[in-house]
């Protein structure tokens, strides 16, 4: 009897410490509250919480604020998730759709991932549409966004635009006044994984498409790096052909500074923030 007593004492401690662990766990299980309201069709506007999923019909639309961050515009058809919320880090997820940011926020707290690649906001405005096969296009009307994947990088301006495709990240950006064939170039790039489309970017470039050209000096061959940096130094001013051939990383720095796009210190500061 004195060790049934024993047995049932310590069941009963099993079981209370059980219990306690339930309750203990249970308020950190729950969906924590994030900085988003969402307005949708003819509901009430409330908040969002973190883990929760938008999601369009082909005739909706929903609108995504924080006060502190900026807002979201969802069109039809388009599936957004809110990864994490607080503090400096607002990170979204968007799986299929468009979305329309314009964001107040301080550069690099507000991300959106895709199937193929992170977009890390500068403070800007821009549209990102993913398709059901998981590619991307982002275009900047405002500010700076940065597309990554891995160690591939696109830093895109205002009035630029930059694909994304599964399993490559983001390809080269472009103006949107470029040409024409310069910018059917850019797609042929894109599209064959960085195989064809190098001698029309080179032939069509012009003074302003040296963003693209800056981009590709970090993703071509040998080869290919020694003939667009003879071409980017014909349409930028103090730009060294040799230099940016010979792989030179300050050369290329100061290609990119020739630019006018600003300090490339600036990129790699978001770069530590995120």
């Amino acid at each position: 009897r004195p060790r049934a007593r024993r047995a049932w004492a310590v069941a009963a401690a099993v079981a209370a410490v059980a219990a306690g662990l339930v309750v203990a766990l249970a308020p950190v299980g729950r969906p924590a509250a994030s900085s988003w309201r969402l307005e949708m069709g003819s509901a009430a506007e409330r908040a969002l919480r973190v883990g929760e999923t938008v999601e369009t019909g082909a005739e909706g639309e929903a609108r995504l604020s924080a006060s502190d961050v900026g807002e979201v515009r969802l069109e039809g058809n388009s599936r957004l998730r809110v990864l994490r919320s607080g503090g400096e880090h607002q990170r979204l997820a968007l799986r299929r759709g468009t979305m329309r940011a314009l964001i107040w926020a301080p550069p690099a707290r507000f991300v959106v991932d895709t199937p193929s690649a992170t977009s890390v906001d500068l403070g800007c405005a821009y549209a990102l549409t993913v398709q059901e096969n998981g590619a991307g296009l982002l275009r900047v009307s405002a500010g700076w966004v940065a597309v990554q994947a891995g160690a591939i990088e696109s830093s895109i301006p205002a009035g630029a635009s930059c694909r994304t495709e599964p399993r490559r990240g983001p390809g080269l950006p472009w103006y949107d006044d470029a040409s024409e064939a310069f910018r059917a170039a850019v797609a042929r790039w894109d599209s064959s994984g960085g195989r064809e489309g190098l001698d029309g970017m080179l032939a069509e470039a012009q003074p302003r498409d040296a963003l693209t050209l800056w981009h590709l000096l970090l993703r071509t061959s040998p080869a290919g790096r020694e003939r667009v940096s003879h071409r980017m130094a014909t349409l930028t001013p103090g730009v060294s052909a040799a230099a940016l051939a010979a792989g030179d990383r300050a050369a290329i720095d100061a290609a990119w500074e020739a630019l006018g796009l600003g300090s490339l210190e600036f990129w790699r500061g978001w770069k530590r923030r995120w």
